[in-house]
């Protein structure tokens, strides 16, 4: 990429506090309505799969479509900011997503709503990393850590309410309004961001790497599908998995052999020259793989062999939400007075300390120990979010911030697809080895009568085990943050 197209993106003009507030409570919407939606429609599945016919498979297409979209968009943001300027392209995000909203609500069809949910993920991969960037833009760099911690906030909200007012929603009406709501939501987000104005920061003149973009979107699209529906599957005999990932490495490879032979236009790669970035990025990689893969565990762990009702095992996971919700809020307002190493390190034991409490529990003791270890970990999580997406972009150039946040979007995606695949794996691994070994034992466990059960505990276990020691072999690698540099930086924005 030339320097005139690099230089073409500045940062937005500043505005007075008041409409500086009210655009940061349009983003926060627009970045709550985008994570809901990944879930919204989770508790809706049953009746969409009745009506349109498709059974589990669509309620599983549903879900993985809008997610896929949305990761093979998301390093896209970037380039479609500098060809069109953010001051266009968020309202144009916000329309896409509404209105493949409301072609999902009327869809006829099992195929449609697949097609509906590819159009939406697409909306929805755009406004995540271009929220996270006009954020940066409007906020003097001081106040970086305190907007990234409420901006992950609202990042959270999303998936702790989305499955909430998507249950209230069927009940009441329909599961097609679950689709309805984020008219007034997308309205909303585009008028409180009406007085932002950028007029510097396109380039009508790029030249469209149409090539980069398809095999970008070719291959990142391959690789999220092979990644959620691989999981639980056995990979080597499963046509679909080997095709979608050859096709993956195919792209993948393409794409680098061009991008050495005739350089590389769609986003841009040095931004993990930056040493910051690139650590924060494999941490980002790491919390989301860790983070969701228990989200989704400890539901499945309640009403699989721990035989809670739906209802109790769905509630498990709402708490530990909203605590780590209030622990990145709390983490936001000592960014710059605690030291990042601190709460980095202290964030990570107390992740690895919440999974193995969760890799101890007992059949007769399950709530309390689930209590326990969501807790802590809870807490952990909410201690790594702000400080990993402050130093990450703390050093980078504004005009790099919007590929850094697609990319840093991404990642995360791939960490949270790639966590549930691997883990996915063991667990079908250690269910297996576990029953063979206990049915001598199963009469001896009245909590678990069937020995089929007592293994899947078991399993569970062993995976929380092994997510617990990974959580603290990631530790060493905060030496590698530029401390001193990320420091400056702030000194230098006061």
């Amino acid at each position: 990429m030339g320097e005139p197209a690099a230089a073409a993106v500045s940062q937005l003009p500043i505005l007075d506090r008041l409409d500086r507030n009210i655009a940061t409570c349009g983003l926060m919407v627009a970045t709550a309505m985008q994570a809901a939606d990944a879930l919204i429609a989770n508790v809706a599945l049953p009746r969409l799969e009745t009506d349109l016919g498709g059974g589990v498979e669509l309620g599983a297409w549903v879900i993985t479509a809008y997610i896929c979209a949305s990761a093979v968009v998301a390093p896209l943001t970037g380039w479609l900011r500098r060809r069109y300027g953010a001051r266009t392209l968020f309202p144009g995000a916000i329309a896409a997503f509404v209105i493949a909203s409301l072609l999902c609500s009327v869809s006829p069809s099992a195929g449609a709503i697949i097609a509906f949910r590819v159009l939406q993920g697409a909306g929805g991969g755009i406004i995540h990393p271009l929220s996270q960037a006009i954020l940066l833009d409007i906020h003097p760099k001081e106040r970086h850590g305190r907007m990234l911690a409420i901006w992950g906030a609202a990042l959270m909200v999303g998936p702790i309410l989305g499955p909430v007012v998507g249950g209230i929603i069927t009940d009441l009406a329909s599961w097609r309004w679950v689709f309805v709501i984020n008219l007034p939501l997308g309205l909303l987000s585009v008028w409180c961001l009406r007085r932002v104005r950028t007029g510097t920061d396109t380039s009508r003149d790029m030249a469209l790497d149409g090539l980069g973009i398809v095999l970008l979107m070719v291959g990142v699209g391959a690789f999220q599908l092979c990644l959620q529906r691989g999981g639980g599957r056995a990979w080597l005999y499963s046509p679909e998995i080997a095709v979608e990932a050859a096709i993956a490495i195919i792209a993948f490879t393409l794409l680098l052999w061009r991008a050495r032979r005739a350089g590389f236009s769609v986003f841009r790669p040095q931004v993990f020259k930056d040493t910051n970035f690139a650590v924060a990025t494999f941490y980002n990689f790491m919390l989301s793989a860790l983070l969701f893969v228990a989200v989704l565990f400890v539901p499945l762990l309640g009403e699989g062999p721990l035989g809670f009702p739906a209802t109790l095992a769905g509630a498990l996971v709402v708490p530990r939400a909203v605590l780590m919700t209030l622990m990145m809020l709390l983490v936001g307002q000592v960014i710059g007075r605690v030291d990042f190493r601190v709460l980095l390190t202290g964030g990570w034991l107390l992740m690895a300390a919440g999974l193995w409490i969760l890799s101890s529990i007992q059949p007769g003791q399950a709530i309390l120990w689930i209590v326990v270890g969501s807790t802590i970990q809870a807490i952990g999580a909410g201690m790594l979010y702000a400080p990993l997406s402050t130093l990450g972009f703390s050093t980078l150039a504004a005009e790099l911030r919007t590929d850094a946040s697609g990319l840093y979007s991404l990642l995360r995606q791939i960490g949270y697809a790639s966590g549930v695949a691997v883990m996915t794996a063991v667990l079908r691994l250690k269910v297996a080895s576990e029953h063979a070994g206990l049915l001598p034992q199963a009469a001896r466990h009245g909590a678990a009568p069937h020995p089929l059960d007592l293994a899947t505990l078991y399993a569970y276990r062993d995976c929380f085990r092994i997510m617990a020691i990974t959580a603290l072999l990631v530790i060493p690698g905060i030496l590698l943050f530029r401390i001193a540099q990320a420091r400056a930086a702030f000194e230098t924005a006061l």
